[in-house]
């Protein structure tokens, strides 16, 4: 059974503080291989970029559309689908790997057809979104790409989540086209703005696998990588900090795509 969404007006109204003019509407669009993925845009009338945006594992918007209001402190719009087969998207019998990463290019694709043309792109990954992220900046002419909480490869991930005291007596055996997704790979490539973002208690995806796959980036004319004080995994948006530096990112790519 699909989640329904919260009330828009409900939405918009703890909005009201934060962005006064932002409105928050449904969307949906059609995969190539018939599956209706539904999911949410913020709009902001002073907007300086358009971010598409991929949650995390479970991160669906009935359950976390609030974090839609750390997004309104930025002077952007936002585009966020829920996965196929979860949250408010269709359910479906064929999810695999390439499944979300066509339904990814289809979701950027989206954002580029309906956003104002005008303003920069920016890809945000968080967590497992971040594998998606990474995939598709080489695939899209998109302006800025930032990594939050990120996935350097699946088995180190899934190393940290197995407890040090457990592992003696643990043994996971991955499928061996989840073994082969990483972002390190993929972000070798890239070469436009790259903002890493990673919390210091961050224990899931630790500040070494962020500083990997910045270290990695070396084809990206601007880079930065910070490790944000008091934020465990995929909590760096809650920041002061974070939206501090998230406005310069804006601001940085908005001068780069000038050039």
């Amino acid at each position: 059974m699909q989640d329904t969404l919260p009330p828009l007006a409900e939405m918009n109204a703890t909005l009201r503080d934060i962005a006064p003019n932002a409105v928050i509407t449904e969307v949906s669009l059609k995969t190539l291989d018939d599956i209706t993925l539904h999911g949410v845009q913020l709009i902001q009338p002073a907007a300086q970029a358009n971010i598409v945006f991929y949650g995390g594992n479970g991160m669906t918007i009935s359950k976390t559309h609030k974090i839609l209001e750390e997004f309104a402190y930025l002077p952007a719009n936002l585009i966020w689908f829920d996965y196929r087969g979860s949250g408010l998207s269709e359910k479906s019998t064929h999810l695999s790997i390439d499944a979300l990463k066509s339904d990814a290019l289809a979701v950027v694709d989206f954002a580029k057809a309906t956003l104002p043309s005008d303003l920069p792109l920016i890809v945000h990954g968080l967590s497992m979104g971040s594998l998606l992220a990474t995939q598709l900046a080489n695939e899209r002419d998109i302006d800025g790409l930032v990594l939050d909480s990120a996935i350097s490869t699946v088995p180190e991930l899934v190393d940290n989540l197995v407890p040090f005291w457990a592992k003696p007596f643990t043994s996971i055996t991955l499928d061996a086209e989840l073994q082969q997704i990483n972002n390190l790979q993929p972000i070798a490539h890239y070469q436009h703005a790259l903002l890493v973002l990673v919390g210091r208690d961050d224990t899931v995806t630790p500040v070494s696998a962020s500083q990997a796959i910045f270290n990695a980036a070396v084809l990206s004319p601007s880079k930065a990588l910070y490790v944000i004080a008091d934020a465990e995994h995929g909590m760096t948006i809650k920041s002061e900090q974070t939206i501090s530096l998230y406005n310069k990112f804006i601001a940085t790519v908005g001068h780069l795509k000038q050039q």
